[in-house]
């Protein structure tokens, strides 16, 4: 048994006085010296105030394309905060939006007519606050985008129009070129795709107009099945026309053995078809200086063929220059020898119009025989964007001709939805 010291035993009598670092717990010890503390606990933590220290902000978004819809965000101090988001319209009462009892609430323009204000209430245990109105902006598409432009950018002479494909012509809705003129205007136009070089030879695909089953056997092109119909219509109309081919597989574009995608077909047979094509319209006549145009993009698709057992799987690459300028010199030449004229033209996006190699635009050799038909949507909301698109090498030789400044307009009574937009300069018609 050990003894406890007598200086101990002394202190044990002796009252201490014990408290934690933190403040929150105190004890009193008498007598004993190993007896323990009492617990004594924090009285409860004191409710706040509700306040809303961060306001919802008002906003402006698209009605179609990109930037539909937007965040409303709101923030608050209090004790068990509860939120109830509510809307009015711009003339009409507040009514509370179902199942919107966050901080925050996304608001869609498919769901919210323009000028729809917005206020959230915030509920806590020491009171409820309503925060300040916020107004939502929903931006429809432009009906005057050659107007817009020129005010923009103190542009003249503008026209607008779309460009057509079979897309826009499939058995269930069929677009109405007379529509279109009327929203056209005066010197209004359409460009319509020809053909295809898209799939490769003996491919398998849908006919957009008639839904039938057929292939494109061995040879890679797919004339537009609306062509032909659309031509005579737009023609109608009165409204101005031109002609686009589809880059496709060639024997550049194809990597497999053999050429299991695109057979023996170059650009310059490419070319060649596109003119035929042409010619077999019959509207195209040796007055005509309507665009023709190579679209230069990538293929949506990828296929798979096989070879002595082997399976090869390719995606369709965008021409190069080279492809580019073999097909419209060949063009060209093939018209010129029948006593056509030819107004040449590549479409492609900014990015690539943009493209360099050592300092240098990939496309300026194309750009001194071609014009340019640049596709810039901005946030492609069916109005014009803030500013002119990039041209690269055309800069220097008067920028863009056509600009394709949306995917996303709208037209009442066409018969479709959405289209490609499009603005013209005054000389686009013109041959250089």
């Amino acid at each position: 048994m050990t003894t406890t010291p007598r200086a101990v035993r002394a202190l044990a009598g002796a009252v201490a006085t014990l408290a934690l670092t933190a403040g929150l717990l105190t004890g009193t010890a008498t007598g004993r010296a190993d007896a323990a503390p009492a617990l004594v606990l924090p009285a409860a933590a004191k409710a706040k105030k509700t306040r809303i220290t961060a306001q919802p902000k008002s906003a402006t978004i698209s009605r179609y394309g990109t930037k539909t819809s937007v965040t409303l965000k709101v923030k608050a101090s209090g004790t068990k905060l509860k939120y109830t988001w509510q809307a009015r319209p711009a003339s009409g009462s507040w009514k509370t939006i179902k199942g919107a009892t966050k901080s925050s609430y996304k608001a869609a323009a498919a769901t919210w007519a323009n000028g729809t204000r917005f206020r959230v209430k915030v509920k806590g245990s020491k009171g409820t606050v309503t925060s300040k109105t916020a107004t939502l902006t929903v931006l429809q598409p432009t009906n005057s985008p050659a107007a817009d432009a020129a005010k923009a950018f103190g542009l003249q002479g503008l026209s607008q129009g779309v460009d057509l494909s079979s897309y826009q012509y499939a058995p269930s809705y069929r677009v109405k070129p007379a529509v279109l003129a009327d929203w056209a205007g005066t010197n209004g136009f359409a460009i319509l795709r020809i053909g295809s070089g898209a799939r490769p030879i003996n491919q398998s695909y849908t006919d957009a107009c008639t839904n039938q089953t057929r292939s494109t056997g061995g040879t890679p092109v797919v004339p537009d099945c609306a062509y032909p119909a659309l031509s005579a219509q737009v023609r109608a109309a009165g409204l101005r026309q031109g002609a686009y081919w589809f880059n496709g597989w060639t024997t550049g574009v194809d990597t497999s053995p053999g050429n299991l995608f695109a057979g023996s077909f170059t650009p310059q047979k490419s070319a060649a078809r596109f003119v035929e094509l042409l010619k077999a319209d019959g509207s195209y006549t040796r007055a005509s200086t309507d665009p023709l145009v190579i679209d230069i993009e990538p293929g949506s698709g990828t296929y798979t063929k096989t070879a002595n057992g082997k399976k090869y799987t390719q995606k369709l690459r965008a021409w190069k220059p080279k492809e580019a300028g073999e097909f419209l010199s060949t063009v060209k030449a093939l018209l010129a020898a029948d006593g056509y004229q030819a107004n040449l033209y590549v479409y492609m996006s900014a990015n690539t119009a943009e493209q360099k190699s050592q300092g240098i635009h990939v496309w300026s050799d194309v750009a001194g025989t071609a014009r340019l038909w640049v596709a810039s949507w901005g946030t492609n909301n069916g109005r014009v964007p803030a500013a002119q698109p990039k041209v690269g090498p055309w800069a220097g030789k008067g920028g863009w001709s056509i600009w394709q400044y949306t995917s996303n307009t709208r037209i009442a009574g066409s018969g479709v939805g959405a289209l490609d937009g499009d603005l013209a300069k005054t000389d686009a018609w013109t041959p250089r």
